[in-house]
């Protein structure tokens, strides 16, 4: 009877190790809403921050209006870092967040591939014949394609070029336009451009012809009372995650 009783508290005790093995080892999810061209930067932060916490981060990148969409129709999200003031001001007013920062600041930059660039000094080359496509984000989705608008409108050039505009659906897709030599310009952000070996950097966009570029980070309403996500957001702010932004071509903001 003794040896039965042994056998079963043994298998118990192993039943409890196995539960509780599993319990501890299973990572909280944060769900993160990232605009594209923070996808190398919060892709190393992502790294180092699940390699420190026992969290998996959860991020869905895209142009900063369609996610913020995606967060009024209920899709899960924890933390938006959106590439556009206007998109977080339109949450803030909605209720939908609880906390944010003007944390990062970018600017629009005109790019080509190394072949084309020879024949390119600058903003102005853009009216030119030889241009036969110009790509661009969407300007009603896509913030960059907003500033690019802006920009053109400003130095009086948008009514020369539309008809050679192709659009991107976030400036990930606008920079691989360029890449893959589908069109001969594009306008994107200096971080993009950066990211990338395959283009050069003709010229920056004059500031005041365009909103100044900022990057709220915000902690969503439904997080609210999470602290996980909460301790994540937080982290997003400190000076070891800035850091890692400004090497990928991010300045601080206010």
């Amino acid at each position: 009877m003794e040896k039965w009783i042994g056998i079963i508290m043994i298998g118990f005790s192993i039943f409890l190790t196995a539960c509780g093995g599993t319990a501890e080892g299973k990572k909280t999810e944060i769900h993160v809403m990232a605009a594209a061209s923070l996808t190398d930067a919060l892709g190393e932060i992502q790294k180092q921050y699940e390699q420190e916490d026992n969290v998996d981060l959860i991020i869905n990148y895209g142009s900063s209006g369609k996610l913020r969409e995606q967060i009024i129709q209920g899709a899960p999200a924890d933390i938006f870092l959106s590439a556009s003031l206007e998109d977080m001001e339109k949450l803030v007013s909605d209720g939908e967040v609880s906390d944010w920062a003007r944390a990062l600041t970018n600017q629009l930059v005109m790019i080509s591939t190394p072949e084309a660039a020879k024949k390119l000094n600058g903003w102005s080359d853009l009216i030119s014949d030889d241009i036969q496509g110009i790509a661009m984000g969407q300007p009603d989705s896509v913030p960059a394609g907003r500033y690019s608008l802006e920009a053109l409108e400003h130095e009086g050039m948008w009514e020369d070029i539309q008809a050679r505009v192709i659009y991107g659906t976030d400036v990930r897709q606008v920079l691989t336009y360029v890449e893959t030599g589908n069109t001969d310009v594009g306008l994107v952000y200096q971080t993009d451009a950066l990211s990338s070996s395959q283009i050069e950097i003709i010229d920056v966009a004059p500031k005041q012809s365009h909103q100044p570029i900022i990057y709220p980070i915000g902690l969503l309403e439904d997080a609210a009372e999470n602290e996980i996500a909460k301790a994540f957001y937080q982290y997003l702010l400190t000076e070891d995650s800035l850091s890692i932004f400004e090497k990928y071509g991010f300045e601080q903001g206010e």
